[in-house]
């Protein structure tokens, strides 16, 4: 697995409206890859910082550095193999998260089911001890930041406008099962990893 780092100059235009776009940005991203997310095994995020703007992927092999557009600076890659197979049972890790909590409700008889997200804060922290213990992991502690709505356009045959609530978190976490838990920092966490969410930004 890759780390990359990758600057936006928020001055550009296309940049500017990719990131007022999520599904924009998820076409930027994956153009840096010749294939679809899944077969890339691609997490991203967009950290902004205080003086910079960039866009953090996890990724099973290289972006192709030739596909990077004006407004993008390629910043820096690492190999996290040696990382990923050193983590074990008992380590505590910091984490960073952007997420979508939410449930599965089905709509009628017959009908498949759709996606609702938590409104509270008591559901949204359940959510995240069930993840963990789905994923090899247990909060120590954990705080909701904020929250905040994606916006993006479909086309008009796959819905038009759409809206993706996400939610940030920060705290402490123990690893209950090595094998799981790497799994979920290669795969993510919840829905929305098309547009940016679930990738879990560990440090010690």
């Amino acid at each position: 697995m890759y780390l990359t780092k990758i600057d936006l100059l928020s001055r550009q235009w296309s940049i500017q409206r990719a990131l007022g776009d999520c599904q924009q940005l998820h076409q930027m991203i994956m153009g840096l890859f010749e294939t679809d997310r899944k077969s890339a095994g691609v997490l991203y995020r967009v950290r902004e910082g205080s003086c910079a703007l960039a866009v953090y992927l996890y990724s099973n092999r290289p972006v192709n550095r030739e596909r990077i557009l004006p407004g993008m600076r390629f910043s820096g890659e690492r190999e996290l193999t040696p990382w990923l197979d050193a983590m074990g049972e008992g380590q505590i890790w910091n984490f960073d998260l952007l997420a979508s909590p939410t449930k599965k409700v089905v709509r009628g008889e017959g009908k498949n089911s759709q996606r609702r997200v938590l409104r509270t804060l008591e559901e949204r922290c359940a959510w995240l001890e069930r993840k963990g213990d789905q994923n090899g992991f247990r909060l120590l502690n954990c705080r909701e930041i904020e929250g905040s709505q994606l916006t993006g356009r479909h086309t008009q045959k796959r819905g038009g406008r759409m809206y993706l609530d996400q939610y940030h978190y920060q705290g402490a976490l123990q690893i209950t099962d090595a094998e799981q838990f790497r799994k979920a920092v290669q795969g993510g966490i919840g829905p929305g990893k098309s547009y940016g969410l679930g990738m879990l930004l560990l440090s010690r």
